[in-house]
Order: structure tokens, then C-alpha cells, then sequence
């Protein structure tokens, strides 16, 4: 008896499991295999709708776009803050893994079409449960107020979990990548289910927070129902990240129009899903108004927080770009060496010791403040010395010179013959913005002849 009962604790959640796999992967799937006339029709109209709406938005967009970021740079900094406002909108771009940037265009394409398409996806899914024949009972919609504002939660809730997902990606380790990339699969897959499967839900008098909680007792579902139509756009995403040619909005274009004709498909499927899960609904019991109180607080305070933070970065990016202003030399006149001892030369060095000074001047006619900092000195792609500065303020037209030392702890073997002392050097400034994040600045590089 103990072995049977032992049996059945793990037999059922593998039934679970198997049983809600076969549902997103099959039984979903070849309910397209149901549609009828009204059903094709109505895809069509959905289809086409969403390819004119954001194909005109991205034709403009695309277009216009030098005359958009100009108007915004203008709007936002002084005309010699244009080239600075550049490069922070490069780091930020910069510090996202693509994986995390093309899933973060997905999952905004089907908060957008579900925005702006709605009453289309409502009534093509409509029709299809009628043509299909699922039997769920009377239609009961919520006022369209009610409707409304269940949408803004869900798409705060967006803001709020992409909020998170990008925060963490600003961190330079590998565990936060990594993090931040598992999290952006997990939200797209879950967001595409639960975009596709809560309108029929809702159709039959199912709030959010139940269809939220019904989802999370069969996790399986939306996620596996998400990555299967995810996938092929997910593929498509990695191949066109490698266009070094397009910009990011025509990139994000590619993949809303794209994701247009997923959706399309992915409408009846979760139909039928949504179908399957009505007469799992009454199983469960309506999260309280103490549970959904607790939980819309804890959203906000996320919402807050991460909104807070955001801002924080971007106010320390604006504080700290001042140093962009500083135009960077090395002195090739101040270079001072030592000749290897005979064991040193022996052991193929060139140099014992070596250092030159780097320059900083002000250009402007502002006093340029250049917070704690340090300097990676690199030959070769090699870095040679990581020197600190301190903070200092630096007048109109001023030019303050720093020395970099490289000793006997440096790898001399990159330098090679006084020939080429001259080339392959790389300086970049790395300065924290935030705790943890750092600012990478390439102030100056060398050309390799020997290379080219």
C-alpha cells in the first residue's frame, strides 16, 4: 500500500505535466485545423490591421528617425550635449545582452497589439470558440471601464517586471547576464499565454487575478504554449542582431511585423486552451482582497522602486558624462625607459621600465569636474596597468597631465622593438554610476600597423 501511494504522489504531477504539455503543443496547435469561414476572414482582418498600424508607425518612425533624434536631443540637452547624449544612449544600449534586447521587443510587440488591437483579437477569437463548437458556456462580458482597467494592471505589471530585467542586466558579472537572459525567456513565454489565452477567460466573466493564479497552478502551460510560437521569432531575432548595417528601430520593426503573423495563428490556440482552462476555473477558489491588496501593493512598490533607480542612473549617466567633454593624448615626448638587465634580455624582455604621461585637457570654456576614476591601460589588447585617479576639477582651456607606470609587474612582452612602441595602445576610464556599475569610456587608441 506505502508503494502504491508513493506511485501515485509522483505519477500525478507527470500526469500534470505530460497532460499540459500535450495541450500547448498539440491539442492547441491543431485546433487551427477548426476554422471555418468567419474565423479566416477575421484573421485576415486582425493580420492585416496590425501589418498597416505598425508598418506605417515604423515607416514614419524609420524615416524621420535623425529628425526624431534630433528633436528629442534638442528638446532634452544643449546643442553640445548632442554627441554626449549619444554615447550614454550607446551605453545603455550596450550594457543589454541582444538576447535580452530582442525579447524585450517581443514582449513589447504583444503589449502593443494588444493595445491597439484588442476589439479586433476579441472578435476574431469570438468567433472562432462559436465556429469551433467549444461549449463554454454563456458569454459574460465585463463593462468596458472594467475591461480598461484590468489592461492598465497588466501592463503595469510589464513595466514593472522589464523594469527588473533590464536593472539587472546593467551589472557587468556573468551571474547577472545570465539572470537577466533567463528572465527575459521566462516573461516573454509567460506574457505571449497569457496575452492569447485571457481573452476567452474573460469573455466567461474571469478576472485577471484568477486567470493569474489559474496560470500559475499550470506554469507548464503558458510557458510551453509561448516558446513554441516564440521560437521562430527568437531564431529570426539572434540571425538579424548580427546586421550591424540596421539601426535598432529598424530592427524592432522587423520583429514587430514579423510577430504580427505568430500572433495571428497563436489567437485560435488560445482559444482553445482558454477552453480547456474554464473547466479547471471553478476548481479554484478567487484570490481574496487581502492577498490581491498585498499583491498590487508589492507591485507598485517594485514599480516605484525600479522607476526610482532608473531615473537615479540616468541623472548619475548625465552628472558623470562630463568627463566626454575632455579631449585625451598621450605625450610621446614625456616616454621614459630602462634598458633590461642581461637576465632580462635574455628572457627576451625589452623593457624593465616604462611610462609616459597622458593629457587631459579642457577645451571648453566650462569647468570640467572629473570624478574618482581609473585608468585600464592595454597594449595589444593586453592590458599592461590599471592606474586610479583621483577626483579633480579641471578650468577652461586647462590641461592636467597623468603618469602611467609600467613596472617590472607588467607583461613587457607585448611591447616587442622600439619599432613599434608606438602602436596597438588602448586607453578606456571606468567610472561607477551606480554601485557596482561601471561607466566604460574608450578615451584614446593607437592604429596597429602591423596588423593592418
Amino acid at each position: 500500500m506505502v508503494y502504491i501511494v508513493s506511485f501515485n504522489l509522483i505519477w500525478n504531477p507527470l500526469m500534470a505535466i505530460m497532460l499540459q504539455l500535450k495541450l500547448a503543443l498539440y491539442s492547441g496547435p491543431a485546433a487551427l485545423s477548426r476554422m471555418r469561414t468567419s474565423s479566416f476572414i477575421w484573421a485576415a482582418i486582425y493580420l492585416i490591421s496590425g501589418l498597416v498600424v505598425f508598418g506605417s508607425f515604423f515607416w514614419v518612425l524609420i524615416d524621420n528617425q535623425e529628425a526624431i533624434k534630433l528633436s528629442i536631443l534638442d528638446y532634452l540637452f544643449p546643442q553640445s550635449w548632442h554627441s554626449i547624449s549619444a554615447k550614454l544612449a550607446n551605453f545603455l544600449y550596450e550594457s543589454q545582452t541582444k538576447t535580452v534586447l530582442g525579447n524585450l521587443i517581443l514582449s513589447g510587440s504583444l503589449v502593443l497589439a494588444s493595445v491597439f488591437l484588442f476589439p479586433i483579437k476579441e472578435k476574431y477569437s469570438a468567433i472562432f470558440e462559436q465556429e469551433a463548437r467549444y461549449h463554454n458556456g454563456e458569454i459574460k462580458e465585463f463593462p468596458l471601464l472594467y475591461q480598461a482597467w484590468e489592461e492598465i494592471k497588466l501592463f503595469l505589471l510589464y513595466i514593472t517586471a522589464q523594469s527588473i530585467i533590464l536593472w539587472i542586466g546593467y551589472y557587468p558579472y556573468q551571474w547577472t547576464t545570465w539572470l537577466s537572459i533567463v528572465l527575459s525567456y521566462l516573461f516573454l513565454f509567460y506574457t505571449f499565454g497569457l496575452d492569447l489565452i485571457s481573452p476567452t477567460l474573460q469573455r466567461h466573466r474571469t478576472k485577471y487575478s484568477l486567470i493569474l493564479k489559474l496560470l500559475a497552478r499550470n506554469w507548464i502551460l503558458p510557458l510551453s504554449f509561448g516558446l513554441l510560437f516564440s521560437l521562430p521569432l527568437l531564431l529570426l531575432s539572434r540571425w538579424i542582431f548580427s546586421w550591424e548595417e540596421y539601426s535598432l528601430i529598424e530592427i524592432s520593426s522587423i520583429l514587430f511585423l514579423s510577430n504580427m503573423l505568430l500572433l495571428t495563428l497563436a489567437v485560435p490556440v488560445g482559444t482553445r486552451i482558454a477552453s480547456d482552462l474554464l473547466k479547471r476555473r471553478d476548481l479554484l477558489i478567487a484570490p481574496s482582497k487581502r492577498s490581491m491588496i498585498w499583491g498590487y501593493s508589492a507591485m507598485l512598490s517594485l514599480l516605484l522602486i525600479t522607476s526610482f533607480l532608473h531615473t537615479r542612473l540616468l541623472m548619475s549617466l548625465h552628472h558623470k558624462s562630463q568627463l566626454l567633454k575632455a579631449d585625451y593624448n598621450i605625450d610621446w615626448s614625456s616616454i621614459d625607459y630602462q634598458l633590461p638587465s642581461f637576465s632580462e634580455l635574455t628572457k627576451g624582455k625589452t623593457f624593465s621600465q616604462l611610462s609616459f604621461y597622458v593629457e587631459i585637457e579642457n577645451p571648453t570654456e566650462y569647468q570640467i569636474q572629473i570624478e574618482d576614476s581609473e585608468l585600464y591601460v592595454d597594449k595589444n589588447q593586453i592590458n599592461m596597468a590599471v592606474v586610479e585617479i583621483s577626483g579633480f576639477e579641471l578650468s577652461p582651456q586647462e590641461i592636467r597631465r597623468i603618469k602611467i607606470q609600467l613596472d617590472s609587474n607588467s607583461d613587457f612582452s607585448q611591447l616587442g622593438t622600439f619599432g613599434d612602441l608606438l602602436e596597438g595602445w588602448r586607453i578606456e576610464l571606468s567610472l561607477q554610476v551606480w554601485p557596482g556599475i561601471p561607466l566604460i569610456v574608450n578615451l584614446l587608441e593607437t592604429e596597429n600597423d602591423t596588423q593592418n
